[in-house]
């Protein structure tokens, strides 16, 4: 199979992790082009559409300034995003290899993926965390398309956690029934709708309680209760 040389990329920014197991580190942010799910449901849409629609395809040299590289080196995570970054997956192994090469070290990298693509083994056993956020219903997607049962599995045999957004007291009868049992109890994560700080507050108190209720996690959001609507930051 012929090398890869280029990612297609929609932005790479440096900040904070704002959700899951990691909320709170430093982060350098990797987002790729393109998803194969849109997300533009009554209970919420995804906030990053018009970025990740866009994007160019770079060089892997190019891919992240020298600046990035040093806060990596510094300890900050790489967390790869998109859209959906596995539709770049053999691409994504190329360029780990070549960065690993380039600057002789790997920083900690994290996955955020929706589950509807199986990792590959390589990606499997490079990737320190898989952040993955299944959609349910409220997302406007058919469950034939949201629904990988194969892939969740494989996800959760690794280093994982999983996100679902809550935009109502309805969604956790979903999670119930259709997840649950095919995930690590401990590692599901309940995250409040919204994609800016107003309608954050309409769905905190409810995700708080649903958490308390049945024994589960919560997740804020801390990058939108900071910075707002706005991205790449």
């Amino acid at each position: 199979m012929k090398v890869k040389t280029m990612l297609h990329v929609s932005e790479s920014f440096h900040s904070i992790q704002g959700e899951g197991l990691t909320t709170g580190t430093p982060a350098i942010f990797l987002r790729l082009s393109g998803c194969n799910l849109l997300c533009q449901g009554r209970g919420w849409r995804c906030d990053t559409i018009e970025v990740w629609r866009k994007g160019v395809r770079i060089p892997f040299k190019d891919v992240l300034p020298r600046e990035h590289i040093k806060y990596l080196k510094r300890g900050a995570h790489l967390v790869i995003t998109g859209g959906e970054p596995l539709l770049h997956q053999v691409a994504l192994q190329d360029y780990l290899v070549w960065f690993l090469a380039a600057y002789n070290f790997l920083p900690f990298v994290e996955i955020e993926t929706n589950g509807t693509l199986e990792p590959s083994s390589f990606m499997m056993h490079r990737v320190n965390l898989w952040n993955c956020s299944p959609k349910l219903a409220n997302s406007g997607e058919d469950l034939h398309k949201r629904f990988n049962l194969k892939a969740i599995k494989k996800i959760n045999e690794l280093n994982s956690i999983f996100k679902f957004v809550i935009c109502n007291s309805r969604d956790i009868n979903e999670i119930r029934s259709r997840w649950l049992g095919s995930i690590d109890r401990e590692r599901v994560y309940l995250m409040p709708a919204g994609s800016t700080r107003e309608e954050l507050k309409k769905t905190q108190e409810l995700t708080v309680d649903l958490v308390k209720k049945f024994y589960l996690k919560y997740s804020d959001r801390i990058h939108i209760g900071v910075y707002d609507k706005k991205t790449g930051v």
